[in-house]
């Protein structure tokens, strides 16, 4: 009788025991969970907004190799700014699918670069490109289709498989340093999915890992990406491949745009890796931009939508803007005209 007695305080003991810590543990995630929501969701953290974006405007596209789309018709604000995603799923004003007699149609492929993460919708690049365009002469339309997180070969896909029936003169195909990643698929995380703590903590512990783990750096990461064998890097290939041919038979003009990794600009390092890319581009046939002269001389962080965040500002974006008027002026003179004389590029704040 003593020992059943004893045998079951043990059990109490361990039930409450594991009790204890359970509640514990739920109480400490709920605090961490409350503290992220209220201190870390001012639109500053990366991690938080991208992730809210990806939750509230993203889905998965139907169409084959495209990954995700825009939810059209979806609106926020991330990272201090708003965003209002159109009917067709772009970060844009509404375009006809007809266009207008004596118009030049461009339109813009690309990533978060593209699509302006955390910049206002008058400092994204399409924007500030439009208004550099439109002289007397023609008509221009700038359409800018980029999303974040997409990479060349998504890009390319929709355009070919959706996007092409806007029928446009120029597509500019915007490139950075990432779009040789892999195709991202969405994990079917719970707590990724629904937990801002946990988005906090995984932001955290990548930082970690880089710091005091050997985990590759920044540096380091983009580098593996150009590695031979790398399947990012082979579909990239491919898709450039894919898309020049698809421009070429609908006579469709294109052009690469290269967008410099912003974080370090002087002796910039990466100019090998943008020497590859744009080898594999005028191999065949298409004229290539390189937007870094464009910055020289420029302090990187002044370029950066935040002290902490090195996607481009407005500063960058105009600057950049001016750069790919030029060079399309000077590929197609024929279909621009000299434009006025335009702003004070290095006004722009």
């Amino acid at each position: 009788m003593r020992k059943m007695s004893h045998m079951a305080v043990k059990i109490k003991s361990a039930i409450f025991g594991i009790l204890s810590t359970s509640i514990s543990l739920i109480v400490a995630a709920s605090l961490l969970e409350l503290y992220v929501r209220l201190v870390e969701t001012d639109g500053t953290n990366f991690d938080i907004e991208m992730w809210r974006y990806a939750k509230d405007l993203k889905r998965i596209s139907d169409i084959p190799d495209v990954g995700h789309e825009h939810i059209p018709g979806k609106s926020g604000v991330y990272m201090g700014v708003p965003v209002t995603i159109n009917s067709a799923g772009w970060r844009d004003r509404e375009h006809s699918l007809e266009k207008e007699d004596g118009t030049v149609r461009i339109m813009m492929l690309g990533d978060s670069l593209t699509f302006g993460w955390g910049a206002r919708p008058e400092d994204v690049t399409s924007y500030r490109l439009e208004r550099l365009l439109n002289t007397r002469k023609n008509k221009v339309e700038v359409i800018n289709t980029g999303i974040g997180n997409a990479n060349t070969a998504m890009e390319a896909n929709y355009f070919i498989k959706k996007a092409d029936v806007y029928n446009p003169d120029i597509v500019i195909l915007n490139y950075f340093i990432n779009d040789a990643e892999q195709t991202p698929r969405r994990t079917n995380n719970f707590f990724l999915e629904n937990l801002y703590s946990a988005v906090f903590i995984a932001g955290r512990f990548d930082v970690i890992m880089r710091r005091f783990f050997g985990k590759s750096d920044w540096k380091q990461y983009y580098r593996d990406l150009y590695l031979e064998h790398q399947t990012g890097w082979l579909a990239t290939q491919n898709a450039l491949i894919e898309l020049v041919s698809y421009c070429k038979a609908r006579n469709i003009r294109l052009i690469v745009v290269n967008y410099p990794e912003l974080h370090v600009l002087s002796p910039y390092p990466f100019e090998d890796i943008t020497n590859l890319v744009a080898s594999k581009v005028k191999v065949l046939g298409i004229p290539f931009l390189d937007l870094l002269p464009s910055l020289e001389k420029k302090a990187p962080h002044s370029l950066w939508v935040t002290k902490t965040d090195a996607h481009p500002n407005g500063k960058a974006a105009g600057l950049y803007a001016d750069a790919i008027m030029k060079f399309l002026v000077k590929q197609y003179p024929a279909t621009f005209e000299d434009p006025a004389p335009t702003e004070n590029i290095d006004e722009i704040k």
